[in-house]
Parts: C-alpha cells; structure tokens; sequence
C-alpha cells in the first residue's frame, strides 16, 4: 500500500477516533441506564486515588459514557429478542410474557458487616428513644417466581443466601425482622404467586403488597387483638384499573418487546380520608397517589405511589384503626402500600433514602425529630443493599 493510499485510510480513522474523544468529553453524564437496569459509573475522584484504584475506575466510567452506547445495547436486544433467544440483555424472557431480571452476587462479609452496622446503629438510637424497630424484607419478585426462570439458571439460592446472612448479623434484641420472602413460598402455590407480581415489571401488584402487608402488620405489636385485625382487613375491597395502558419497568427497558396487556390492581378502603403533607406543604391526595391516573399510560410509579412524592411524606388519618405513628425507611415496593399504612396509623412518616438530597437532616436527626412510635425500614430482599448503601451515601450520622 503507497503513501497516498494510506492516508485515506489513516485520516478518517483517527478523524472518528478522535471525533468520539471530544463526543465523549463534551458529553453529560448519564447516572442510569435504561437498558441494563442499573446505574452507571460515576466518574473517578480523590478516594480513587488513595484506594489505588483510578485508573480501573476510570476505565469503568468511560466504558459506561461511550457515545450511542444506549442505542447500541437497544438494537443488540432486539436482535437477541428476534432470534427467540431466552436471554436478551441484563434479562430472561420466560413462558407467556414473563420478564425476569438477573439475581445479584452473593454478598461479602465486608459488605454485609458494612450493611447491619448501619441499620443496628439506626435501630439503637431509635430504640434508646423507646421506639420499636422493625425490618421488614419485602419479596422480590425475582426470588419469589424462580420457578420461571431457564433450567440453566444457577444462581437461584443468591437472594435466600444474601437475606439469611443479612439477618444473622442483625442485632435481634434491637430489630423485629419481618421475612416476606419465606412467607409468600410457604403460603402460596406458584400460578398463586404469579397472579401477585406484573409480568413485565419487577415489582409486584397492589393484591401482592395487601398480602405483604397483612403479614407484616400481623407480625407487629400494635396493641390490638388478631380478631380486631382481621376485621379491619375485611373491610378491603379490591380493583383493577384497565383504562390505560401499563409501562413495565422491564419492558421499558427492553425497548417494549413484549406485547402484553396488564393492569395495576388495588385493595382499598372506601371512603377514607386523608391529610398529606410533602416536606411540610400540604397537598391532595391526586399529588402523591396514582399521580398518572389522567394521562393515557403509566408506569409502577404513576400508578401507586413514586419515591419523589415520598422522600419526606406525612400522612394523617384520624380514622385509623390504632393511634399510633410510624416512620417508614422505604423502597418503591412499598408504594402500593402507602393508604394501607395510613388506614392503621393515625400518623404516618414516609422517607424515601433515594430522593433526599435537598434535606439537610441526617438519618439520627430524621429519627430523633420525629415522634413516631415506631420505625420501620421497608426494603426488598434483592435491593436493600443497594438502598442502605443509599444511606451511608447520603449519610448516617
């Protein structure tokens, strides 16, 4: 190859090559994708430097910020989808529609040690405060329908592992752990537990978190009789909203491959009034629950209850059954459950880790200033690292 020929070969290259460079420098960061569930690599700083490790991470961040990498990763699942093959992307696609995400890594001694000494050092205050604490681990729907999965999956027994270690190490004097996870395989046969999850979501529905919900208040000191609870339970009708159409958090991410038709149910108690506030302003219950019911689709979030109408919501209901307050640590599992804890307690305090960056207030301060009777985190058994990490990031004490 001559000198000149070369040249044409050379130029444009290093012109795309560099082309990128400046791309990916001029572009903003992105904080998660859609398309693999997750969030991306922040970029590297000083702790980087002194843990040895800047450059690997560097590298990490880099990777995840590539120009047209979304679009990428888009058009590579659909051609994974097109050739029927049951795992497309950070997914399975299983039997009549079903979505199902990745189970996590085993968790470490370090990272478990790192978790209960967040959430013991929290219950201890909170009990020196004479307030029960309670942990209840809400059923993931990836641990609970592992009976869907492809007969090659070999991880199955990471969440089970992950939540029993977990709770070795929680301080038993201090916490009342609450296993929905158990509960709900123990109690249901499988087309039972299917019935209570979104095929396209990975969050369960409104019937699904009424039986988690029944279960934890069945496991807490309230002060009342099994009888009286069980009366305050019938009195729940339930409802499913057909209108409009259901955007699974799965299939969104997907690229909407999956055509299926779902709706979010509810159970509820007619007729129940309720006082909300938002970081202190008062609001209408049309701003913190179902906040998409006029738009023509929704999403899990717009359908219940999403974590920025919660990350420092109070609810006041002076018809509920026990006049007690509690104060819930909580994850987007629990947003179908939001008017049922509001329909047991007078006083009702939601804080949502994830949407708490324009509160001043540490984790001590958040429990010290509130005049709960209880407190609760409310996390589910494949995420509730990832939300007490969320903790110690935004800070405990």
């Amino acid at each position: 190859m001559n000198k000149k020929k070369s040249k044409y070969i050379i130029v444009p290259f290093l012109g795309i090559i560099f082309g990128f460079f400046v791309i990916n420098i001029l572009n903003p960061d992105k904080h998660y994708s859609l398309a693999e569930n997750r969030n991306l690599e922040k970029k590297p700083t000083i702790e980087s430097i002194k843990k040895g490790t800047y450059f690997s991470d560097y590298e990490k961040y880099y990777n995840d910020k590539f120009p047209l990498r979304e679009e990428m990763i888009s058009i590579n699942n659909k051609s994974q989808a097109a050739l029927n093959k049951t795992q497309v992307g950070n997914y399975y696609l299983g039997e009549d529609n079903w979505i199902l995400g990745k189970f996590p890594r085993i968790l470490s001694e370090k990272q478990l040690t790192r978790y209960s000494n967040t959430i013991n050092g929290l219950s201890e205050i909170s009990q020196s405060l004479g307030k029960d604490v309670y942990f209840a681990m809400t059923p993931h729907k990836t641990n609970i329908l592992k009976h869907l999965y492809p007969k090659y999956v070999d991880n199955t027994e990471n969440i089970d592992t992950n939540i029993n270690n977990f709770k070795s190490t929680l301080e038993s004097d201090l916490i009342n752990y609450i296993d929905m996870d158990e509960y709900f395989l123990d109690n249901f046969d499988k087309k039972e537990l299917e019935k209570l999850y979104f095929k396209t979501d990975h969050h369960w529905k409104g019937i699904g978190a009424f039986e988690g919900f029944k279960m934890i208040a069945s496991r807490m000191n309230l002060g009342i009789s099994e009888n009286e609870l069980k009366n305050h339970f019938d009195r729940y009708k339930t409802t499913t909203s057909s209108k409009k159409k259901f955007i699974g958090s799965y299939n969104q991410n997907l690229d909407m491959i999956v055509d299926e038709n779902e709706y979010p149910n509810y159970a509820y108690i007619k007729g129940g009034k309720y006082e909300f506030s938002l970081n202190g302003k008062n609001k209408k219950e049309e701003d913190i629950i179902t906040t998409c019911r006029d738009k023509k689709e929704w999403d899990y979030g717009g359908a219940y209850t999403r974590g920025s109408e919660t990350n420092m919501l109070e609810i006041k209901n002076k018809d509920a059954l026990i006049d007690k307050k509690i104060l819930v640590f909580r994850d987007s599992y629990q947003a179908p459950t939001t008017l049922m804890f509001a329909d047991l307690f007078s006083e009702v305090e939601m804080i949502d880790p994830r949407n708490i960056d324009n509160i001043n207030k540490t984790y001590e301060e958040i429990i010290k200033e509130s005049n709960s009777d209880i407190v609760m985190f409310m996390y589910n058994s494949s995420g509730f690292d990832s939300m007490i990490d969320k903790m110690i990031e935004k800070g405990i004490k």
